[in-house]
């Protein structure tokens, strides 16, 4: 997963997608942010285990006028998310096993009637998946997902990892 800050000019996205497909890069995921302050933020997931390619492609992005910086997202040193809507129908009287599957993930019904509902999640890609295969007992009508949202985790020198043991006012 790489994350570009672009300056915010007409065709600068376009000439990112074109050094991707130059190099035979397979995209999976390209999400383009609106612009703030002058710049875009690109955060794009391809297709490799490479690790020579990838570095290559690093720098071919570094050479571009249009990029201001590329940072490399790793699993271990990022936050990773998925969004998803799924409407799925089901026979009437029904409503509660969805709801209960919808609970059991921590996602939550934004639209419902007697045969048809729209479930919404927004958690841990695997977990996004998850949802959806134990939807697949009930017939999947639309799927729509998100793009994976990715942000590095800071740690500061000294500062060790956040205890999720402790709870609020110990």
């Amino acid at each position: 997963m790489l994350q570009l800050d672009v300056v915010a000019v007409p065709l600068a996205v376009a000439r990112v997608a074109s050094i991707l497909a130059h190099r035979q890069f397979e995209v999976l995921t390209m999400d383009v942010a609106a612009p703030v302050d002058g710049l875009r933020r690109i955060t794009v997931e391809v297709d490799t285990a490479d690790e020579i390619k990838l570095q290559q492609l690093v720098k071919f992005l570094n050479r571009s006028t249009d990029v201001v910086k590329v940072v490399r997202l790793s699993d271990d040193k990022s936050h990773n998310r998925r969004g998803a809507f799924v409407t799925v129908t089901f026979p009437e009287g029904r409503l509660a096993e969805v709801v209960a599957i919808a609970r059991a993930y921590s996602a939550e019904i934004v639209e419902a009637d007697r045969t048809r509902c729209t479930v919404f999640a927004a958690a841990e890609p695997a977990r996004v998946d998850a949802l959806v295969t134990a939807l697949s007992g009930f017939t999947i009508r639309e799927i729509v997902m998100a793009a994976p949202l990715r942000i590095s985790r800071p740690l500061r020198k000294g500062y060790a990892a956040v205890d999720r043991t402790r709870t609020w006012g110990q």
